[in-house]
């Protein structure tokens, strides 16, 4: 054992046990069979009700009055009928959330990015090591929770939240870019530090991590070649995917998480779908009117937090689509697969005749992802539709460009004019890319 691993194991198991038990729960439970990590969670589910019921203002007078009982909760038709949470309904009853147990020492402030709309305020519980999740992931990848990282994303917790995390995690060294100032200073600085540390992984919002690589490019620079590319915040296309491959010579991974609930799931080293985090969240596909949704079939992802006590978020709607898989991985893992994120709900173009599109705009260009570097599709008031393409290198690209845009075209029907309008960058928000714009107005 190395002398990193050696210091980094010692203080797992004494000033940061927490976070070294957990990891250990958590690897424990990625092996349990899928009927006992059934079991596992439908307690967690239960549990977490119950505290809500006894201890959250907002929980016990609503589910009070719909005669709700946790102990009948192991039954999925009884879980069911659980209603929904939108951000909405938080953010108007937000100080009827948090439970008995939130305190200054044991909640977490958490604020969304706002990219698609006014933030959203909620709290995490910080007595759950929420790191040890990302350990579990990274680990799948080769990467060591002792490993030096690098991270693109939005990190404002001050020079001295920072120092006290660099000082927590020593001899791991971690480097970070602030996704809301990608300027040509700091990226500079941030290569540098890249450089001199040479960390297994870089993980970041994708928007960031497709910035990061085109002004490595503009410059001529390259990074010492990680093991591993984490991204986040975005669908992950497949040119995305190819682009960040070429640029940083490592295979990428997605990863699913909010700032409201955190990690949810993860790919695995076969990168063939993720894996849910079932033994921590609870994820559910449903339709537009809440029905449970099939496995294969899309819909809107709602989520548990299972260890949240301190600002329950139970049955969430995220504003994500996804399709979870009925299947299991032949990594040997048990925990379950989805489908990588199909993006948000509010991202669908509507045509004149009520003809709605959602899924697969973002997979247009997957045929030939190197033809494109970046692309976003937005829709104007009058329903036409601008296809926005930063070109890739692929020889022939533009020629397949138009073809996936043609066949757009052919499954619309021609029903609104579509064109094309080639682009040297794109906008980010706060490193986050926002693939589907519509300014149709929606009831």
């Amino acid at each position: 054992m190395s002398l990193k691993a050696t210091i980094f194991t010692a203080k797992a198991s004494t000033i940061n046990a927490d976070a070294g038990r957990f990891h250990r729960h958590l690897l424990e439970n990625q092996q349990l069979t899928p009927e006992a990590l059934g079991t596992l969670q439908s307690r967690l589910a239960q549990d977490i009700v119950r505290t809500a019921m006894r201890d959250s203002t907002f929980y016990r007078r609503t589910y009070g009055e719909l005669g709700i009982d946790p102990v009948a909760l192991a039954d999925s038709g009884a879980w069911a009928e659980i209603p929904i949470l939108d951000r909405m309904t938080i953010k108007e009853h937000s100080d009827e959330f948090p439970t008995a147990e939130a305190t200054e020492r044991t909640a977490r402030t958490a604020v969304t990015g706002g990219s698609t709309g006014e933030p959203l305020r909620t709290m995490h519980d910080a007595r759950v090591p929420a790191l040890a999740l990302a350990w579990r992931m990274y680990g799948w990848w080769g990467v060591q929770p002792y490993d030096n990282l690098a991270r693109i994303g939005r990190w404002n917790f001050g020079r001295m939240a920072t120092l006290k995390n660099d000082v927590s995690w020593w001899p791991s060294r971690q480097v970070y870019l602030d996704a809301g100032l990608l300027t040509d200073d700091t990226m500079t600085t941030f290569h540098r530090s890249m450089t001199r540390i040479r960390p297994p992984l870089l993980e970041g919002y994708i928007g960031a991590l497709l910035e990061f690589a085109d002004f490595l490019e503009r410059r001529g620079l390259r990074v010492p070649e990680p093991l591993a590319i984490a991204s986040t915040a975005a669908p992950l296309t497949e040119s995305a995917r190819t682009r960040l491959e070429n640029a940083f010579g490592a295979p990428v991974h997605d990863e699913y998480r909010s700032s409201e609930i955190g990690w949810m799931a993860g790919e695995c080293a076969r990168r063939d779908g993720l894996h849910v985090f079932a033994d921590v969240r609870r994820i559910e596909v449903v339709d537009a009117d809440g029905r449970p949704a099939a496995p294969g079939e899309l819909g809107d992802l709602v989520i548990t937090d299972l260890r949240n006590r301190v600002f329950p978020m139970i049955r969430y709607r995220t504003g994500d689509r996804g399709i979870l898989r009925a299947g299991p991985c032949p990594c040997g893992l048990s925990l379950p697969l989805m489908e990588p994120p199909q993006g948000r709900t509010n991202d669908i173009l509507h045509l004149p005749s009520g003809t709605a599109l959602a899924h697969r705009l973002t997979a247009m260009f997957g045929t030939h992802p190197e033809a494109v570097r970046l692309f976003q599709v937005h829709q104007q008031a009058d329903y036409s539709l601008t296809v926005r393409v930063v070109e890739g290198e692929e020889p022939g690209a533009r020629r397949h460009i138009e073809t996936a845009v043609s066949e757009l075209r052919e499954r619309i029907r021609d029903e609104v004019p579509v064109r094309i309008e080639y682009v040297e960058s794109l906008p980010y928000t706060g490193g986050k890319t926002k693939y589907i714009i519509s300014d149709v107005p929606t009831s």
